[in-house]
């Protein structure tokens, strides 16, 4: 413990690290050390640090869902800042839950704006990179996404060395996540279905041919129906929709993705 040599601008508080604090009469100085694991969860003074790390576990955890669920997709597209900027996004979605601070409940269907044009890649997103956006359409079975006069000139500055490129849509199932009070943790409120995730793509299209209508159907994954029920209700699965391009070459028939210009970016949530 260090003592001030002077009391000129004498104080108590803490600057860069060190503390300033009178003890048994006397000018003393400390650094600055965290509060211990201990401390947060007893100490009444941390109340609130308590309640932010609770909620910061509960939107680790729903990234971690939602990032499963895109499964190989992600390593695909992903950046170095994907996983930081998804935990971020779904500290957006707690605050918009239901229940006392630190104890909120966690659904993307609180707060679909704030998935919707998510990147996986932040230098390379496909919704910027396309002239207008698909049209969907939700059926009983899926969604279709389809696009009225697709080509070449719809496409924002494709790879000069590409010759085809390949749309991807996938549709990703995400329970709502509830604060157990027992476990002190964040759980989901619904047994996930082990098919939560389905996949489509279109066939490699020529970046050269001429403008063409493009369809895609992306079947709901197995066991999985759109419900009815509020919004806010906690059990309601929650369908984010993912769109994708890779351009590649086609040779012998063969498409061959390249790792350039390659995006993949939330389009809908339902």
């Amino acid at each position: 413990m260090a003592k001030p040599i002077s009391n000129i601008g004498a104080f108590t508080g803490t600057i860069d690290g060190i503390t300033y604090y009178t003890l048994n009469g006397k000018r003393v100085c400390r650094k600055a050390s965290a509060p211990t694991r201990d401390q947060i969860q007893q100490d009444p003074r941390f109340a609130a640090v308590k309640k932010n790390n609770s909620e910061f576990g509960g939107a680790s955890t729903y990234a971690r869902a939602i990032r499963s669920g895109l499964g190989k997709y992600v390593d695909t597209f992903k950046d170095h800042s994907f996983h930081s900027r998804l935990t971020s996004c779904c500290q957006k979605i707690i605050k918009k839950g239901r229940g006392e601070h630190g104890q909120r409940t966690i659904n993307v269907l609180n707060y679909p704006e704030a998935l919707i044009g998510f990147p996986l890649n932040t230098k390379n997103a496909i919704l910027e990179k396309l002239a207008f956006l698909p049209e969907l359409q939700t059926t009983v079975k899926g969604i279709k996404i389809s696009w009225s006069g697709m080509g070449k000139i719809n496409l924002d500055k494709p790879p000069n060395n590409a010759s085809h490129y390949v749309l991807i849509a996938l549709i990703n199932s995400v329970p709502g996540y509830a604060y157990h009070k027992r476990d002190k943790k964040y759980i989901p409120t619904r047994t996930l279905p082990r098919d939560a995730m389905s996949a489509a793509a279109s066939p490699p299209l020529k970046l050269s041919g001429i403008s063409r209508d493009i369809e895609i159907f992306l079947p709901f994954p197995k066991d999985v129906r759109i419900q009815e029920e509020n919004h806010e209700n906690p059990d309601k699965m929650a369908h984010t929709i993912w769109l994708g391009i890779q351009y590649g070459q086609q040779i012998n028939a063969v498409f061959h993705p390249l790792e350039t210009g390659k995006s993949m970016q939330c389009l809908a949530v339902c």
